[in-house]
């Protein structure tokens, strides 16, 4: 339980993210996100990760549909841990939802 002494108090202990809660003094909680894409007029969007290994499980690696001003013309990798992104992206070309397919014999949670 929460008690007045937690007021002000970053309430996530968990050591690999920068989202917060803070409880409040009306004790309401108020909740600031991780951002871990971001870019001007940019967007990471239907982002999947290898479900048949990792779903449920921690996982480094998420594969989105980046959008350009709302045109879908690239896709991206992205390191959750490190927030390192690669990018596809060819002119005229426009992806859609990726869906990652492991490689039969994967050694790498990425190998696909």
């Amino acid at each position: 339980s929460l008690s007045q002494a937690d007021t002000g108090k970053n309430l996530v202990t968990l050591p690999y993210t920068t989202a917060t809660a803070t409880l409040r003094s009306d004790e309401t909680i108020w909740l600031e996100p991780e951002v871990i894409f971001s870019g001007p007029r940019h967007a990471f969007e239907f982002p999947q990760i290898n479900y048949r290994k990792y779903g449920g499980k921690p996982y480094t690696y998420t594969y989105g549909l980046g959008l350009n001003h709302f045109v879908p013309d690239r896709l991206c990798k992205l390191n959750v841990k490190t927030k390192e992104t690669w990018v596809w992206q060819e002119p005229d070309a426009y992806p859609s939802e990726p869906i990652f397919v492991s490689h039969p014999d994967a050694l790498e949670e990425d190998d696909g």
